[in-house]
């Protein structure tokens, strides 16, 4: 449940980084959009769908978004713990700039 994903389903209209600065409201709303959606859809596969296990895989960096998602999961019955990767190689940071 790439959010990525759901986002570029949702909009085509946003192509830079201006899409995710935090003070850009309607690109925030777009995001919280796309987050809900994808809950929506982890939350059919498991409860309807026989699913075991669900990747909800977005960055998820503010404490907001983590606390939406630990709640969600609480209010369905799901478990959640949350992986997160650090690098620190400047290559790859330049790559992916």
């Amino acid at each position: 449940f790439n959010v990525g994903q759901y986002r570029r389903e949702y909009t085509k209209i946003y192509k830079s980084f201006e899409f995710f600065r935090p003070d850009n409201e309607e690109g925030l709303k777009i995001r919280q959009h796309c987050a809900s959606a994808a809950l929506n859809d982890v939350r059919q596969y498991l409860a309807n769908e026989g699913g075991q296990v669900a990747v909800f895989d977005a960055t998820n960096t503010t404490r907001e978004r983590r606390m939406t998602i630990f709640e969600f999961a609480e209010q369905n019955g799901f478990k959640v713990f949350f992986v997160e990767s650090i690098c620190e190689d400047p290559v790859v940071i330049q790559e992916n700039i």
